[in-house]
């Protein structure tokens, strides 16, 4: 992460190493080399916070199958029965009488039947029930798509922050061992001149304190690399035990042309997936209020029914005056409706609905202006990051050439030690400075990307 404020030059070097990175897989022998680019990629295809997302719109679109399947034939019933039943064989007497041999409690009397009963109904009309609870699914389906793009639009932002920290915390090694080495030429020069005598003992003493400063963060700096570039590993799934290089050599400023701000603004407006999440969320309300309001009309419906009853132990005697229980084909078509006469449930449960609607309606104009404020911080930032890139580039080359100075004028032993002291100071700040000003430039316009809709930096150059 990039520092919160300006300190001395070995407080920046311990703070600004937070862990940071971004993933990658590879095999447990091969070195991982990873890009931004494959960052991102790895990071959208194994982030666990899009896992629920994604599950989010399956059951969506799940729900909605439902809701347009309902329209054909919403309730279609099979059963087929077996069993048991006594007997009925029937015979006509001298008199024309049906007797049968059978007894109803014997069980050698005993045989089998099977039925089939085929239930349906299909609506015909519902006064706009069907089309409301489809449309409620439509958005709904909408909605949590829009919930994934949020999702990917924030683990984009955290994999860009952690990859351009990680590159950070290389540079900074980089800068820290430029100083060891020379700390190291530095030493030895005021050795010579305190053997020559023109350098005292107070300056072999001052000199110890201050190299056992920089390799004390020297430490701290290879400590929080390991940490940044195990985030990295974490982030894209690469094993502890194989080793990750970034694919960058250099922590460079990203190159981008900014539109005006209220270019931004409308874009974020139109494009920021939370907004559109809540529109259609809004959306789905209110044809739920349209699908509540309906139910306290009439349902026209087509039924039909087919019952099969096939007992071949029982005698069918074919009259339609004789009721018979077994044996038969019963079809059977009717139109009719289905109307719910609660009308003040169903009052109730609509305004539950609008209610709903409207509170959802009420977060719209906050959104708006949240969104806004945010557009307008981080446009801002990036302003700021840009012009404290271009001045920190001077102001890094005044302090070379500062320490440079204060080098020859303790070579030819006309400076002292705690000049040159405050000139390493000094030049190892501007460098730590302008890797951060670098770093936090690289993540602000990752940010105003985030909060515009749109990676505004897809064009870039480095």
């Amino acid at each position: 992460m990039l520092l919160p404020g300006r300190t001395s030059v070995w407080m920046v070097l311990c703070l600004v190493l937070a862990p940071a990175g971004a993933r990658a897989q590879a095999s447990a022998a091969d070195t991982v080399i990873v890009g931004l680019a494959e960052a991102e990629a790895r990071a959208l295809e194994q982030s666990p916070l899009l896992g629920p997302a994604l599950a989010s719109v399956e059951i969506a679109r799940a729900q909605q199958s439902r809701a347009e399947h309902a329209r054909f034939l919403p309730e279609l019933k099979l059963r087929n029965v077996w069993g048991p039943i006594p007997r009925a064989r029937g015979e006509f007497n001298e008199f024309g009488v049906l007797m049968s041999p059978d007894t109803m409690t014997g069980l050698d009397d005993l045989t089998w039947f099977t039925q089939v009963d085929l239930n349906f109904v299909q609506p015909l009309y519902t006064f706009g029930k069907l089309g409301a609870t489809l449309d409620a699914a439509r958005h709904q389906v909408e909605a949590v798509r829009a919930d994934v793009q949020k999702t990917r639009a924030e683990v984009l932002l955290q994999v860009r922050q952690l990859y351009w920290g990680a590159l950070l915390s290389e540079e900074l090694l980089g800068v820290s061992r430029s100083v060891n080495d020379r700390v190291a030429e530095a030493e030895q020069r005021l050795q010579e001149l305190y053997d020559e005598g023109d350098a005292s003992q107070n300056d072999l003493f001052k000199f110890e304190i201050f190299k056992y400063q920089v390799r004390s963060q020297t430490r701290e700096v290879e400590s929080g690399r390991t940490k940044a570039l195990a985030a990295l590993k974490a982030m894209v799934g690469v094993p502890d035990s194989v080793p990750i290089r970034l694919a960058d050599a250099s922590l460079d400023a990203l190159q981008v042309e900014l539109d005006s701000l209220s270019a931004y603004v409308r874009e974020a407006l139109a494009s920021r997936p939370e907004l559109q999440q809540l529109e259609a969320g809004i959306a789905a309300r209110r044809a739920l209020v349209r699908a509540a309001e309906a139910a306290s009309r009439p349902t026209l419906f087509l039924a039909g029914q087919l019952s099969i009853n096939e007992s071949p132990g029982r005698f069918d005697p074919r009259n339609p005056f004789v009721n018979n229980p077994t044996n038969f084909t019963r079809p059977g078509l009717v139109v009719g409706f289905d109307w719910n006469l609660n009308f003040r449930d169903n009052r109730d449960k609509a305004a539950v609905e609008r209610f709903e609607a409207e509170k959802l309606e009420a977060q719209a104009r906050p959104l708006r202006l949240m969104i806004e404020q945010q557009v307008r911080e981080a446009y801002l930032d990036v302003e700021r990051a840009r012009i404290d890139v271009e001045e920190g580039r001077d102001a890094l080359r005044a302090s070379e050439n500062l320490l440079r100075a204060e080098l020859q004028t303790f070579d030819i032993g006309l400076g002292s030690i705690d000049d040159v002291i405050d000139a390493f100071q000094s030049n190892v700040t501007m460098a730590v400075e302008q890797l951060r000003n670098i770093a936090e430039l690289n993540t602000k316009l990752a940010e105003l990307s985030r909060r515009v809709g749109r990676d505004i930096a897809a064009r870039s150059t480095r």
